[in-house]
């Protein structure tokens, strides 16, 4: 049976689906506080140079910087849920010195840094298990209450698109309303067609008014939540959670 923050009706929550990704952009936080039950998509195929194992964050000349971990023998052709990470201790702790001499002095880096370390010092080698982990520390952290489950629950293995993955999630939870960060979804997804499957179709799109100070005096934008950990309170990063809007 199914739980929700909102204490709500099954058939008046809504419900989101996403690939897991580390340590993702405001949006894709925004989009977890939005919904009521957040799918993640283990059961569908890696995707190489995205946002799975990889985000950005304030670097060298205040200038965007890859920052992540490595995955083994990462392919297009296998599974998330098939997929491992590289554990490596001395890596691990390169990254904490990383964010350390680019946060060391940054407001909330402390406060930041005791979410963010425990998982990045994290051993567990199978990467959906570690990037949900992750999921629920640093949602817990920006008092996100939102259930989190697997898309694997429905099917272990999708072959079909992402409409049909959308429309039997959503049946198999009982749900009718589903959330699409907008973009290149508003291409791909049409709320006639949803409707048709019985789905009432909406997008989130951030406020364009979301800044927040960093160390440079020109505003870098969609970084990983871990530039907003370190420069924004608890308070500030619930404000900054709420500014969006559906279409």
């Amino acid at each position: 049976m199914l739980s929700t923050r909102k204490n709500r009706g099954v058939m008046n929550m809504k419900i989101a689906i996403m690939q897991p990704y580390f340590f993702p952009y405001i949006g894709y936080w925004q989009l977890i506080h939005a919904a009521d039950l957040f799918i993640v998509g283990d059961s569908v195929h890696y995707i190489k140079q995205g946002w799975i194992n990889r985000n950005r964050i304030l670097g060298e000349g205040d200038q965007p910087q890859y920052f992540g971990i490595e995955v083994s023998h990462a392919s297009s052709n296998r599974l998330i849920s098939e997929t491992s990470r590289v554990v490596n201790r001395n890596q691990a702790e390169y990254l904490c010195r990383v964010l350390k001499f680019y946060y060391g002095q940054a407001p909330h880096y402390s406060e930041a840094m005791k979410v963010i370390k425990p998982i990045m010092l994290d051993e567990d080698p199978d990467l959906t298990r570690y990037l949900v982990k992750q999921l629920r520390a640093v949602a817990e952290y920006l008092g996100i209450n939102t259930e989190i489950r697997l898309l694997s629950e429905v099917s272990d293995h999708w072959e079909c698109h992402s409409p049909e993955i959308i429309h039997r999630t959503c049946e198999h939870f009982g749900i009718t309303d589903y959330i699409n960060p907008s973009g290149a979804g508003m291409d791909y997804y049409h709320k006639d067609a949803f409707r048709e499957m019985g789905i009432n179709l909406s997008f989130l799109r951030r406020n364009e008014d979301i800044r927040y100070k960093q160390r440079t005096d020109e505003f870098v934008p969609d970084l990983s939540i871990i530039d907003l950990m370190m420069y924004c309170s608890r308070d500030e990063l619930h404000d900054i959670l709420n500014r969006y809007h559906f279409l």
